[in-house]
């Protein structure tokens, strides 16, 4: 019977062994990094036995890190560009998790990318037939989904500056360059007109309130049409707009036919660096415009004008919109404090107190007591000899290096020190008595504000305070007040990139001398000493700051293109002349033959 029993344990325990031996495995497995190796061993371990939570915990926190691991890597081959192989990765996360929704976001985004991408195609297709509206319905399409897609907003910004912008053409570039010598004396705008439109072939429409029959006078050789078309506007108060490639309308240049016949331009002008509100201000100033929109929480400036008021407001935001100089101030602050203290001699008693005893049976003190005093009937009291040698020397440095980073023009302050609580009671006559606290700053506090200029020289205006508790005093109703000892420093240097300055001198020198001695005897040259004692006491104290810039971002002087261009006149504001440059920046050498005018009163040159 007892051999059966042994058998039976020796059986079970087997069995133990051979049942937790693959959740062995796994666990050595999955101490050596080899998660996917692991989990078949954990399951094989879960299925032997089913009910054990060690087993289960195993398996499914091992599932949550290998679909962990196996996105992460997914989420890197996405950034590299390798969609396949996170396609891949996604696929076996969710065959571990078909919930997670990690994985189900990657296969989405793969879907969605590969449409983005066959909607591109497409609108580069249609972009490349000619056909802009197409073009721009699928981009519409791609941004709604992506809005930072950076090859969709590159072909939307081609197109939409295509349809802004007038496209120069060819025909009407070489008409607007033909060479021509004029003479007119006298003679009706309407005549002007017609040659120039024989000469070039553009057409020219009125306005119904042009006075074509108002007489002028030009004399211009070796022009071009389009310097004489400018002239003929200015000297008879005329404004042009191009209808279209070779079509020109002529209109009277008044306020009201500006608004009928001026072109208008909505354009939003994002801000990096500038304050929208001044810049704002600034186009109103400077260009006249009229409707101005400020929005402060974006720092965006929305405005409707001119197209040659918005070229202008572009010219001018790239003067204002620049990064603001910025400079790293190196400090360095030094206190040296040396006290030296000497006290040395003998200070003898200096006080005899004689006090009259109160009665033995307790009674209070009399007169006749007083009266009938003697030595057993009075207390003495009599100040200690006390023998002084010592003598002291400290020497205390105090530093602080701080580095500031600081915007052109902006404080910036620090403080090294505590915040001391300054108590005040306030009693009002109905008795109610109130009492408010006030830190004050003790320690270390230092104001720095920097002025950077275009030859990389920087202005530094510095405020240096140095406060330390000296005593606290107490007030008649208890509260604590504190004086506090200061010294300050004001200036301003102006130092280059690089330099240091040093300044120094704010010293606080104090000798203290004290002696205690017995009259006559201690005045005794050398012997006095013994009958007297002499307290030597000196501390002194030296502020010392250094001070470095270094230019983190300078400023920078730009060209004088970009600072000074034509604006036109105070009633017509123009960027480049007459609207017509679109079409004359860039004509073909081919097409630019010299022409002579026609008509009996032009001469060909």
């Amino acid at each position: 019977m007892k051999h059966a029993f042994a058998i039976v344990l020796l059986l079970a325990s087997l069995a133990g062994c051979v049942a937790t031996s693959p959740f062995r495995e796994g666990q050595q497995l999955v101490e050596q990094g080899r998660l996917d190796e692991a989990l078949p061993h954990f399951e094989a371990a879960l299925r032997e036995t089913p009910n054990r939570a060690e087993a289960r915990l195993a398996v499914a926190s091992t599932r949550e890190q290998l679909a962990s691991q196996w996105l992460r890597q997914a989420e890197q081959a996405v950034a590299g560009g390798r969609r396949a192989e996170a396609d891949a990765l996604a696929a076996r996360a969710l065959t571990l998790d078909p919930n997670n929704a990690r994985a189900r976001k990657l296969i989405d985004s793969a879907q969605l990318e590969r449409r983005r991408g066959q909607w591109q195609i497409e609108a580069e297709a249609a972009w490349g037939r000619g056909d802009a509206d197409a073009a721009l319905s699928r981009l519409r399409a791609v941004l709604t989904e992506a809005p930072t897609n950076a090859a969709a907003l590159k072909l939307r910004d081609a197109i939409e500056a295509s349809l802004v912008a007038p496209v120069p053409d060819a025909k009407l570039a070489a008409a607007l360059a033909r060479p021509v010598s004029i003479e007119f004396k006298d003679a009706s705008i309407k005549q002007v007109f017609e040659v120039l439109a024989r000469t070039s072939g553009i057409n020219f429409i009125f306005d119904k309130d042009v006075k074509t029959d108002q007489p002028t006078t030009v004399f211009l050789r070796r022009a071009t049409v389009k310097e004489v078309l400018t002239v003929v506007l200015l000297s008879q108060q005329l404004e042009q707009r191009v209808i279209d490639a070779g079509t020109i309308l002529v209109y009277p240049n008044t306020p009201a036919k500006a608004r009928d016949h001026q072109p208008l331009t909505v354009k939003t002008f994002y801000l990096t660096n500038a304050d929208a509100k001044t810049v704002a201000t600034t186009l109103r100033t400077i260009l006249k415009a009229k409707d101005v929109v400020v929005d402060e929480k974006q720092n965006m400036i929305v405005m409707r004008d001119t197209p040659e008021v918005v070229r202008l407001s572009e010219k001018l935001l790239t003067l204002h919109d620049l990064p603001e100089p910025e400079v790293m101030l190196d400090v360095e602050i030094l206190e040296v404090k040396r006290s030296r203290l000497l006290d040395l001699g003998i200070r003898w008693p200096d006080l005899l107190t004689l006090t009259p005893l109160a009665a033995v049976a307790g009674g209070a003190l009399t007169l006749a007591d007083i009266r009938n005093a003697s030595s057993r009937t009075l207390g003495a009291s009599i100040t200690p000899l006390t023998l002084s040698a010592s003598k002291g020397d400290s020497d205390t440095n105090l530093l602080a290096n701080p580095r500031i980073r600081a915007r052109n023009r902006e404080t910036a302050k620090i403080l090294i020190g505590d915040r001391v609580p300054n108590i005040t009671t306030t009693a009002t006559a109905t008795g109610f008595v109130a009492e408010s606290v006030q830190y004050i700053d003790v320690g270390l506090k230092l104001e720095v504000q920097p002025t950077i200029y275009l030859d990389n020289e920087v202005a530094i205006r510095i405020n240096l305070e140095v406060s330390n508790i000296v005593d606290q005093i107490k007030t008649k109703a208890g509260t604590l007040a504190y004086q506090i000892g200061t010294r300050n420093a004001s200036t301003v240097l102006r130092l280059k990139d690089g330099e240091n300055q040093v300044l120094a001198g704010l010293i606080s020198d104090s000798e203290r001398s004290s002696a205690n001695k017995i009259p006559g005897l201690g005045d005794l040259p050398i012997v006095g000493r013994l009958f007297g004692s002499r307290s030597d006491d000196g501390q002194k104290t030296e502020l010392m700051l250094s001070i470095t810039p270094r230019l983190v971002r300078g400023m920078s002087r730009p060209a004088l293109a970009r600072t000074e261009f034509d604006s036109g006149t105070e009633s017509s504001l123009r960027a480049h002349g007459p609207d017509l440059s679109a079409f004359t920046e860039a004509v073909p050498a081919s097409l630019s033959v010299p022409v002579a005018a026609a008509g009996e009163t032009s001469q060909p040159r």
